[in-house]
């Protein structure tokens, strides 16, 4: 029976695509600027986004890469929406004409879009009423083809015990649903390099001796050993820090 349980909760995340009415949706981009226009970028951002992303359906948040192969570059996010908002073309709206104009001439590269998926089972504390964190650790995870199940697994029972054991970190999972190869994306916000992402209700809480009892004897050890052979073994775990650029932001009061 536990082994259909979760067999019925994975397999859902395998059919995830742009037209399912229950998904939350994130798009994110990638922006490098040219070499020396880094304030130039950022000012002509910020002049956007203020004249044109200043309430929460057009929110845009922007993170700057601090560490990572895209150190320097850019993260543009924008979310939480419906499947309904991609049908809306921004090609043609006064709002592309003027990135076009005043933005892009200090642009050297772009990544192009991304659509996500927000696995709410696989995330905790999760509240898009709350302001953004100072900082986000984002960790991009490629499965191999095919044998992503255990990694699923033990995410979910990680998910499931912090959530039982008053766990104060919060952590959203994406599945990659448009713009690229199968990947997940985890995200976990903070305000302080010096602190924890979170701690335990109970500060005596001993992590492995509680996910065994929840989950079987020596749970943990085979969970994990399992699903980091579901990972590819070049360049299935990226692990990158953004800090967030209020000035670059959509600052609602």
């Amino acid at each position: 029976m536990k082994k259909l349980i979760l067999l019925l909760f994975i397999t859902p995340l395998f059919v995830f695509a742009q037209n399912n009415p229950n998904a939350e949706y994130w798009q994110i981009n990638r922006w490098e600027a040219k070499e020396g226009m880094a304030k130039e970028f950022e000012s002509a951002v910020a002049k956007k986004t203020k004249k044109f992303n200043n309430t929460q359906e057009t929110a845009i948040l922007t993170f700057r890469i601090v560490t990572g192969p895209d150190s320097g570059k850019y993260m543009r996010v924008v979310g939480p929406k419906s499947g309904e908002f991609f049908n809306q073309s921004l090609s043609d709206s006064e709002e592309y004409a003027y990135w076009v104009k005043n933005v892009m001439p200090y642009v050297k590269d772009q990544a192009g879009n991304k659509r996500t998926a927000r696995v709410k089972g696989l995330s905790y504390n999760w509240d898009n009423s709350e302001a953004p964190k100072k900082y986000v650790e984002f960790t991009t995870i490629r499965l191999n083809p095919g044998e992503g199940r255990d990694w699923f697994s033990m995410m979910r029972n990680d998910a499931e015990l912090k959530k039982a054991n008053g766990f104060t970190g919060i952590r959203g999972v994406f599945w990659l649903v448009s713009g690229g190869q199968d990947e997940m994306h985890v995200v976990e916000p903070y305000d302080s390099h010096g602190v924890r992402k979170g701690v335990f209700s109970d500060p005596d809480f001993d992590y492995t001796d509680s996910y065994n009892e929840m989950f079987g004897w020596r749970a943990r050890t085979y969970t994990e050993m399992n699903a980091g052979m579901s990972i590819r073994d070049y360049g299935g775990i990226i692990t990158e820090t953004l800090e967030f650029i209020p000035e670059m932001s959509t600052s609602i009061e």
